[in-house]
């Protein structure tokens, strides 16, 4: 008797619960976000690098001596900075899907050849933010965002409560 209860309970306990489906007609699982759903948090340092960081992590490969042994250096070919450069300027918002090929058409080669100077076809993992925001240029979210070095509005009159009596002031902006 003890068990047909227990077999009941359970049996009105799984109806209880709904298990969602997402996938299409043919059974596939399919992600319908678009790139319109997708937001980061206020844009800040710390969003550009983590999509940074995932994403140069994916397309990284180790080195490999000429003999075929592992170098433990973490390395970023040619062909695959492409891609990746690509696929940060558009999970970070700074280019629609769209803008992306002709953006990297016009910049991705001036860039590369001023991290890779040896033409050896990749770079070091630790430089791949560095290229990132060369590659970005003014796209970059701290261009002239305020307290950022670049930012001219903010300085002067705003920062001299900090500033020791009598240190000569200089006009900050556009004289």
């Amino acid at each position: 008797m003890f068990k047909l209860i227990a077999v009941a309970s359970i049996a009105n306990l799984t109806s209880a619960v709904k298990i969602g489906d997402s996938s299409d007609p043919l059974g596939r699982n399919v992600d319908t976000t678009v790139h319109q759903d997708m937001h980061i948090s206020g844009y800040n340092g710390a969003d550009e690098d983590e999509i940074m960081d995932n994403i140069f992590s994916k397309f990284s490969k180790e080195g490999l001596t000429s003999t075929g042994h592992k170098t433990g250096q973490k390395l970023l070919m040619k062909d695959d900075a492409k891609l990746a450069a690509g696929q940060v300027l558009e999970a970070a918002h700074f280019l629609g899907p769209t803008e992306v090929p002709d953006f990297l058409n016009a910049h991705f080669e001036d860039s590369w050849n001023h991290f890779d100077q040896n033409h050896e076809g990749w770079i070091r993992y630790e430089e791949t933010h560095t290229f990132q925001r060369f590659i970005q240029g003014s796209l970059n979210k701290f261009a002239l965002a305020p307290g950022s070095i670049s930012d001219l509005a903010s300085g002067g009159a705003a920062y001299n409560a900090i500033v020791p009596v009598g240190t000569p002031v200089i006009a900050v902006g556009r004289q």
